[in-house]
Order: C-alpha cells, then sequence, then structure tokens
C-alpha cells in the first residue's frame, strides 16, 4: 500500500495494477485538492481484483478491464455515473464512456482510462524476429518462454497461433486443437508471468506475451527489447476508471476521474507509463511523446487485426474457466 497526503482530511482509495499512475500525477492531484490524500492497493491480477471487489472490499476506485465491466455492472459491484466528469468531451469518439445494456437499464458506469495491446516482447540479441504468436510454441526458446499468468490472455495467444479468433465461439475447436497446445506450451515455459517486463529484463526470459507499454517502459534498461503485433493480429485492451458501489468517497471519486481527464494530466499520465490515451485533446494538442509510434498508436492497417475480447463472460466462459483450472493445476 502506497500513500501520499496521509496528514490530510480526506482520502481517496484507489485499487490498481502496480505502477498504473504516474507519481507526479498523483501529487498534482494532491495539490489541486487540499485536505485530500490518495492511497492505493495493487492487484496482480484481474481475478484477483475481480474476487476482492465481490467481497465487498471499500476501494473508492477501481481501473477494470473492458470484459470485466459487463458482469461487475449485472451483479451490482459498480456504481451507475449519474453524472458524468464534463471532460469526457476531450475523449476520443473511438473509445466512448461504458455503458451497459439497455436491457439492464443503460447508464454510464466506467470511463476509459488507458488502451494499448498484448503483442510479443523480445530480446533481438537472442530471438529471431518473430512474426507469428507460434513463437511463443518454439521448442528453440524452451525455458526462457513466457505467457501472461491470466486466463483471457493465454487462451488469446492459444486460439490466435491455433488460426481462431480470440472471440472464437467453436468449442470443439479449443477442445481437440487450442487444449492440447496450451499443454505441450507448458512444457516449454519458464512461467505464467504476472510481470513479464522484469524477466525480459534480467534476461531470465528471452521472448514473452506481454502489454505493449510495459515491453517500451522495459526498454529504457534493456535497449534489446522489441515489441511486435504478430501476422495473426492482437487482442486490444481498453482499462476503464469505475467507481464500486461500496466506495466511501464516490464524489472525490469522480473529482479524480476528471482530473485524469485533462489533456495535460492525461498527456503527462501516458508520457510516463508508455500506454496509449483514448484522450484525443492529448493526442490533438501534440502532447504524446508516442503518437507516431505505431507499435504504441497503430495505423488503421494494423487496426484491422486488433480485437477486442467478448467471450471470457460470454460464450467460452464455462470452457475456459474450467480448462484453466486444470491447465494451472497439471505439474
Amino acid at each position: 500500500m502506497t500513500s501520499v497526503g496521509c496528514s490530510r482530511t480526506r482520502g481517496l482509495s484507489l485499487y490498481n495494477w502496480g505502477d498504473y499512475l504516474a507519481p507526479e500525477v498523483i501529487e498534482r492531484f494532491v495539490q489541486a485538492h487540499p485536505r485530500t490524500s490518495l492511497t492505493q492497493d495493487f492487484y496482480l491480477s484481474e481475478a484477483e481484483m475481480d474476487a476482492k471487489l465481490r467481497a465487498g472490499a471499500r476501494y473508492d476506485l477501481v481501473i477494470p478491464i473492458d470484459y470485466l465491466l459487463s458482469s461487475l455492472q449485472r451483479d451490482g459491484v459498480l456504481l451507475q455515473l449519474s453524472e458524468l466528469p464534463r471532460a469526457v468531451e476531450h475523449l476520443d469518439p473511438a473509445f466512448p464512456v461504458w455503458h451497459a445494456r439497455q436491457e439492464r437499464g443503460g447508464g454510464a458506469y466506467a470511463v476509459p482510462y488507458l488502451w494499448g495491446t498484448t503483442g510479443i516482447g523480445y530480446d533481438a540479441d537472442r530471438v529471431d524476429p518473430p512474426t507469428s504468436w507460434n513463437a511463443l510454441f518454439d521448442p528453440r526458446y524452451a525455458g526462457r518462454i513466457s505467457v501472461i499468468d491470466s486466463k483471457g490472455d493465454v487462451m488469446d495467444q492459444a486460439l490466435l497461433a491455433s488460426g481462431l479468433g480470440i472471440n472464437s465461439t467453436d468449442k470443439p475447436a479449443i477442445r481437440e486443437q487450442v487444449w492440447p497446445r496450451l499443454r505441450e506450451q507448458k512444457q516449454l515455459l519458464r512461467a505464467y508471468d504476472s510481470n513479464p517486463a522484469a524477466a525480459l529484463i534480467a534476461g531470465d526470459t528471452w521472448i514473452a506475451q506481454i502489454d505493449s507499454g510495459d515491453l517500451f517502459r522495459a526498454q529504457s534498461q534493456r535497449p534489446s527489447l522489441r515489441y511486435v503485433i504478430p501476422d495473426e493480429g492482437a487482442a486490444l485492451w481498453i482499462d476503464y476508471l469505475a467507481i464500486p458501489a461500496k466506495a466511501a468517497n464516490p464524489q472525490l471519486a469522480l473529482a479524480f476521474i476528471e482530473f485524469l481527464l485533462d489533456p495535460k494530466i492525461a498527456a503527462l499520465n501516458a508520457n510516463t507509463l508508455r500506454f496509449a490515451t483514448p484522450n484525443a485533446a492529448a493526442v490533438a494538442q501534440g502532447l504524446i511523446l508516442d503518437a507516431a509510434e505505431p507499435q504504441l498508436y497503430p495505423p488503421a492497417d494494423v487496426r484491422q487485426r486488433l480485437f477486442v475480447s467478448e467471450n471470457w463472460d460470454g460464450g467460452t466462459k464455462d470452457l475456459v474457466d474450467e480448462l484453466w483450472l486444470e491447465l494451472r493445476s497439471r505439474t
């Protein structure tokens, strides 16, 4: 747990990934809001965050990924945003505020925070430049491969390597084609890794499934690292800012969301974290240092090969849960 401004009287508690909020952004928020503190708890996986929220943890703000929003809203875990921050006008129309389905009453529940892709990171001094997800199944790199310790990410890369889309609902193909490949891959892996960047920097891993910004930040410590979106395509994910239904300070959380949407603050955060911002105003004002980097802000032809996960709470959820449990319990 980390805290800034603990001597203040109002406390904002944030449940977040580690290193997913620029320290200077926290400092500026506390300076702009006297008598306020900001405290963070960190999670290592989406499953951990999901379980803790459902158990009743009282955080004021949380950062769920796109595919969790529907189930969190359905089960009453998130607070409906009866008023939206004025600064949502700065958002790119391609990254709108998240609304519940009309059959669930509609309504706004989450505001986009950062986005990126999940591709392959590799050490160019040790690995031939990969073009396919099949590189993560290559026995030449046995013991030096990792995939993200998340059922959705593990399934994404296996589905794409098998010639299926990440939103495939072909359950026989998943059982007969993808599942055997996952069992074989496990024998080649160094780890299912929640922090692949650290192992790439250390040289323990040579090739890894990794999120875009994590790889680009890692390059500052190991310049031979590279990032690629494979030919089969990749997942495009969006992380959102949402207020849990049990938040103690929902108005303060809303004020923080408003603060993060300021183009200058959004740019400071994105430039530090090296993830893409949905803040179109920050990009248009020339504040984003990575705006011309095609691996972080993919051009139109690459965007056609990016897919948002839809089925990890949908048509294949039960099957994926079953296979993931068996995969992780096998020795």
